[in-house]
């Protein structure tokens, strides 16, 4: 019983009625002195307030899919550690063994279990990355087939989250596994890998998945550490022409930005409902960290990468004209591809339905 399910909000409107019909109905019956009343009162008026507050992160949770699970919730605002075992079970040796598996990239296999949801078709582990230092969990999408052919090599989807939000909100309320899943068996998508690590790793800070001088090094985390342990754990290809990223809302500017700053890394990168401008102070008022980092900034140099930017119609966060404008900054040889639905605001149910096409446009531009 998740956040997202429905015997919670019917609970939570439950307990919001339940608190203010008893508030009405027993203000003037508490018994006592004054100041106990008061405080009696006072009580009753902090449950209702407590209760309805619930209600209303539920409804937006639910409208935004920030959070899947209540250990993600934990986790966020409490500093606990997640760990979700709901559904999983341990493994062993992610990338399936030693030379003979045709492993990629430098080193041995450097992750030896992982925790696996076999509903969300996910794969979980926590690691520190050696170049950034930064500790942060990644949760991987091996397709059909993976663990019977020892020796192929997969091309890779690296996917960013929204703020607040976990990487298992892709498996979860996006249902990106099993919708992969079901293309690639009906022969309307190639097989990929996908993986999503965090990016609110900054200690609440934004970041826009840019190093900042004196702050957590998030871009070396996702362009580098995630990157190699894809490498040393996964049978991944390793040219730029396997490697896209994909995004939405505040991952979708992570998710369009490191394609152009870094096309010798990834040949494609799709934007879902989001922003592409810098707003972020610490970059804004440092000119050279400005133009390294800033989509607007990185289609001057016109690299040969591709793009999909795609929105809902009615999305009040990132309108259809978002996109507008980034395409009237577009000069070959970089590609961008507009996509839009009719209908449709700045939630996951509208961005769970765009996968499919999404993917079919991948399975173009991917090899």
């Amino acid at each position: 019983m998740g956040p997202h399910s429905t015997v919670t909000l019917l609970l939570a409107v439950f307990l919001a009625v339940l608190a203010f019909a008893g508030c009405m109905a027993v203000w003037n019956r508490i018994p006592g002195p004054g100041a106990l009343r008061h405080i009696g009162r006072a009580g009753m008026i902090v449950c209702c307030q407590i209760t309805a507050l619930a209600l209303v992160g539920l409804l937006i949770n639910n409208a935004r899919g920030f959070y899947g699970t209540w250990a993600e919730v934990s986790a966020d605002f409490l500093g606990t550690s997640f760990d979700d075992g709901g559904g999983m079970q341990s493994t062993v040796g992610g990338g399936g063994g030693g030379k003979g598996a045709g492993m990629v990239g430098r080193g041995p296999l450097t992750q030896k279990h992982f925790k696996v949801d076999t509903g969300r078709k996910s794969m979980e582990a926590k690691f520190t990355g050696p170049a950034s230092h930064v500790t942060g969990r990644v949760v991987i999408y091996l397709p059909p087939g993976y663990k019977q052919d020892a020796t192929a090599t997969y091309p890779v989807v690296q996917l960013f989250g929204g703020t607040p939000g976990e990487p298992t909100t892709w498996y979860g309320d996006l249902n990106v596994g099993n919708q992969l899943d079901r293309m690639i068996r009906d022969g309307k998508s190639k097989p990929f890998i996908l993986v999503s690590a965090s990016i609110n790793v900054a200690g609440g800070k934004p970041n826009e998945c840019t190093d900042i001088p004196g702050q957590v090094p998030v871009a070396t985390w996702l362009t580098r550490d995630v990157r190699d342990f894809m490498y040393q754990n996964f049978r991944v290809k390793t040219d730029a022409a396997s490697w896209a990223t994909m995004g939405y809302s505040e991952g979708a500017y992570c998710a369009v930005k490191f394609p152009l700053q870094h096309p010798n890394l990834y040949k494609a990168g799709v934007g879902i409902a989001g922003t592409y401008e810098s707003t972020n102070p610490s970059i804004l008022h440092n000119p050279k960290l400005l133009k390294a980092n800033a989509p607007y900034e990185l289609l001057a140099k016109s690299p040969a990468v591709k793009m999909l930017l795609t929105t809902g119609g009615k999305d009040p966060e990132a309108p259809p004209a978002e996109i507008d404008k980034f395409l009237g900054h577009v000069r070959p040889p970089t590609e961008a591809t507009k996509y839009t639905t009719k209908l449709g605001e700045h939630g996951t149910v509208v961005w769970r339905n765009m996968l499919p096409f999404i993917f079919g446009w991948l399975n173009k531009q991917v090899s």
